[in-house]
């Protein structure tokens, strides 16, 4: 009688600095941590501050309350991208015009039209240098990056292979990889205010 084979990656041991490939990564499931794979390792997130959840709902808000309207865009917030073999981000929102990604799915391989993250005071170089990087790579077509602290939002668009900032004025955003869609920074604003 032979016994039962040990699983490679056991999940009483918790997962964070162990090396997997995305494939591997991946089959692990919907886990109780917050974990990304960056070039083969697993990284364990922080929770984030009551603030960057209440900004990231209101971001989420707006985007789902113009989907219901144009039926164009599908959203998945906390939802994982493969993006290589050894790189697994999660992004706060990762956002799809609906005619690129059609039917159920499984796991999220394709670019999005829209990826925003919400900053966090221990990820900071990570969301604005390695993660802008890997998104150029990657295609996705546009990436925003949010400082709860003042609400300053930092936007990249695709300009052929590259992700380009791009000015941000005013109190409205448009978003070019989502046509129709614009961000109101003026509730995200009075958030990081404290208002």
């Amino acid at each position: 009688m032979s016994a039962a084979p040990f699983p490679r990656y056991p999940s009483e041991h918790g997962y964070n600095g162990l090396r997997m490939t995305a494939d591997e990564f991946l089959a692990l499931g919907e886990t109780q941590e917050d974990y990304e794979l960056i070039d083969g390792v697993v990284f364990m997130s922080p929770s984030p501050f009551p603030d960057h959840n209440e900004i990231e709902n209101q971001i989420g808000h707006q985007l789902a309350r113009f989907a219901e309207g144009s039926g164009k865009v599908r959203i998945f917030p906390e939802t994982d991208i493969r993006l290589t073999s050894g790189k697994v981000y999660r992004p706060d929102i990762s956002a799809y015009l609906a005619d690129r990604l059609k039917g159920k799915v499984r796991h999220l391989t394709t670019p999005p039209d829209l990826v925003v993250q919400i900053l966090s005071p221990g990820t900071k170089s990570l969301d604005l240098i390695t993660k802008r990087d890997d998104y150029e790579r990657f295609g996705v077509g546009e990436y925003w990056v949010l400082d709860p602290e003042d609400a300053t939002l930092r936007v990249w668009r695709r300009s052929g292979v590259h992700l380009l900032q791009a000015a941000v004025d005013g109190d409205r955003v448009p978003c070019a990889a989502i046509p129709g869609f614009a961000l109101d920074l003026v509730p995200i604003r009075r958030m990081a205010a404290g208002e």
